[in-house]
């Protein structure tokens, strides 16, 4: 009969514990989610982070890594080893290092997308300023490609996610082209397409510079110039 009273007892008591390790994984992923929530919220706003959050160092650990070694030479463990956390610590984050990849990757090309959405000529701008608008527009574009240098090779010179971002760069630019043609800022023979290509390909070599803010300004110049003029002068 005792026997038997204290298996009842060691079933209810595990019984407990199974609800209880049931609650706890319920609030773990619930609390999961929200901080998920709550990061991708973050990258999409371009709100900072705190800086000794575990997500932060995280970031810059896997911008590091792969900027080095490249997307299919990194390991996780390269990342958790520079991050000074634990390969579980990584997985609460992302769930593979292909997924800490595109975030990066991700967040480089919406950073993108902002600047060249600021970078579209009003209607209302006189034809004679287009050269110096575009002065600007080169300059932000260098600017924010130089404001992280690691990120940058990740997001746009290094495979696997380069050709996707270029290729989505010249969609975002010949957008603002056509809008620009239409304005009479462009001549509008040529396809908004291919003026697209011409600005990547100022970019793709320009931006591989590593300039002092002034001589991102010149180089700015330089590319505005080449860019409306062409080489002949």
């Amino acid at each position: 009969m005792a026997s038997t009273q204290k298996v009842r007892a060691d079933c209810r008591r595990l019984g407990n514990q199974d609800n209880d390790e049931l609650g706890q994984r319920g609030l773990y992923v619930m609390g999961r989610t929200k901080r998920k929530n709550a990061e991708a919220q973050a990258f999409r706003d371009g709100t900072a982070l705190d800086q000794t959050s575990t997500r932060v160092r995280l970031r810059e650990a896997a911008i590091k890594v792969f900027a080095e070694k490249g997307f299919h030479d990194t390991k996780i463990s390269d990342i958790v080893s520079a991050a000074g956390v634990s390969q579980p610590t990584f997985y609460n984050y992302f769930v593979s290092k292909d997924a800490a990849y595109e975030a990066l990757v991700t967040e480089f090309r919406e950073g993108f997308l902002q600047v060249t959405r600021r970078n579209l000529i009003p209607p209302e701008k006189p034809v004679g300023v287009v050269n110096q608008h575009l002065v600007v527009s080169f300059h932000r574009f260098l600017d924010y490609m130089a404001s992280d240098p690691a990120l940058t090779e990740i997001g746009f010179f290094q495979p696997p996610g380069c050709s996707i971002t270029k290729a989505q760069v010249v969609d975002w630019i010949a957008d603002n082209i056509s809008q620009e043609q239409a304005s009479q800022h462009f001549r509008s023979d040529i396809e908004p397409q291919h003026i697209a290509r011409l600005m990547v390909g100022l970019l793709d070599q320009m931006g591989r510079l590593h300039c002092e803010p002034d001589e991102r300004q010149k180089l700015a110049e330089v590319c505005s110039s080449l860019f409306c003029n062409g080489a002949r002068g």
